[in-house]
């Protein structure tokens, strides 16, 4: 079954089909949440240099410790920051 599909018959479904839908897309994505963060936390390590774009924009930093999904990135020497681990990449 399509996307297409799915969403053109929610409105045949029950609420209780509805809600089951809603918990095995909300594990899914857990799942896939999970394993994404485990595959960044075996690529980097603490003094990698990283970046990612955020709130404040374009951001580079150095890893001083990562943690289960996050990692603590310091910025400009002074300021560190608790970043996701799915929104970093190596610097080249």
């Amino acid at each position: 079954m399509t996307l297409t599909n799915i969403l053109n018959n929610l409105s045949q479904l029950s609420e209780t089909e509805l809600r089951t839908l809603n918990r095995a897309a909300c594990n899914q994505l857990k799942a896939n949440r999970n394993a994404e963060s485990a595959r960044k936390r075996d690529l980097f390590s603490p003094g990698d240099h990283v970046q990612w774009n955020g709130r404040m924009g374009h951001t580079v930093g150095v890893i001083i410790r990562i943690k289960r999904k996050k990692a603590i990135v310091e910025v400009g020497g002074f300021q560190n920051w608790d970043v996701p681990l799915a929104m970093l990449s190596a610097v080249v």
